[in-house]
Parts: C-alpha cells; sequence; structure tokens
C-alpha cells in the first residue's frame, strides 16, 4: 500500500483529493496486520468502544452520512439510532475485520467516484442546522475527522503491539 500526500497537481481540488486519499490510506495502514483480538482491544477504561475496528467501522459510515446522506441527499441507513447513537461502532465489534476493512475500503472508492465531477462550490442537498456546507467543507470535514481518529488509531496500534510510524 503507498501512502503519499503529494497531490498530483498543485491545484485545490487535487490537493483535497490527495489529503482525504491520505488520511483514509493511513487510517487502512494502521488497522492491517491487527488480529481479530488486537482489532477490538479498548484499553482505555472509559471508553469500550475506542478500539480499531470500531474507530474503522466508523469512519466507514461516517463518510457515508456526509456524501451520501448530507451531500447527495441520500436515506441514512446508518445503524445508529436513538437507542444506539454508537451503533456504528458496536457494530465493529461483531463485524471480522477483514469485513470492516472491505466495507471502508468500498465506501472510500464509491464515495471517490460520486464527488470525483462536483463542484467544490456547490451546496449539499441538506443543509446542517446551522448553515448550508458546500463540497470542499464536507471534503475538508473528512480530513479532519479521519485525521483526528487516525491519532486514535495510531496509539491503539501502539498499544496493540508497538508498531510506531505514520
Amino acid at each position: 500500500m503507498t501512502r503519499t500526500d503529494d497531490a498530483a497537481a498543485p491545484d485545490e481540488r487535487s490537493t483535497l483529493f490527495s489529503m482525504l486519499d491520505y488520511v483514509q490510506q493511513t487510517a487502512l495502514f494502521k488497522v492491517n496486520g491487527l488480529t481479530e483480538e488486537m482489532a477490538r482491544q479498548a484499553p482505555i477504561p472509559t471508553s469500550p468502544l475506542t478500539n480499531p475496528a470500531s474507530l474503522l467501522n466508523h469512519l466507514r459510515w461516517n463518510e457515508f452520512y456526509w456524501i451520501d446522506v448530507v451531500l447527495l441527499g441520500g436515506e441514512d441507513i446508518a445503524p445508529w439510532s436513538e437507542e444506539h447513537p454508537d451503533g456504528e461502532m458496536e457494530e465493529g465489534l461483531t463485524l471480522p475485520m477483514v469485513d470492516v476493512i472491505a466495507a471502508y475500503e468500498r465506501q472510500i472508492a464509491r464515495n471517490r467516484d460520486l464527488i470525483a465531477r462536483l463542484d467544490l462550490d456547490g451546496l449539499t442537498v441538506k443543509p446542517l442546522s446551522s448553515f448550508h456546507p458546500n463540497v470542499r467543507w464536507v471534503l475538508l470535514h473528512l480530513i479532519e475527522e479521519t485525521s483526528r481518529h487516525n491519532g486514535h488509531l495510531d496509539l491503539l496500534r501502539e498499544m496493540a503491539d508497538g508498531s510506531v510510524g505514520d
């Protein structure tokens, strides 16, 4: 798996897509080779859902929500609900890690195709309660969200087997 944050061109679109791809590939890199047991270790007693499998599954459903639901106006079929607000994290505890990884990879590929030609200034179908984001904002939000969770994955991986590095 080759990861780079080098943009194919110096324009905004190439830079945004390169950064998003880089943080997505970093998340996959961080979970690569984990055993099922290590993927579900939650070493923080107050955060039982903070484990690599749940976090990667969260990233998958987070991308689904922002692209399919907010940006494109599709139905929210994610596994969260009022009764289970962390349903995507809980789901990560039950799925085999190979399935969690494959689902995230499929979501990444699907999203790349869905947003490849959209105007960065185009507005999302669904506005947020406080403002109406554009495609650029959604991409930046996905980069921020994935980067934040990559920090968690980095620490969890080091705690699981001592692996370090970006």
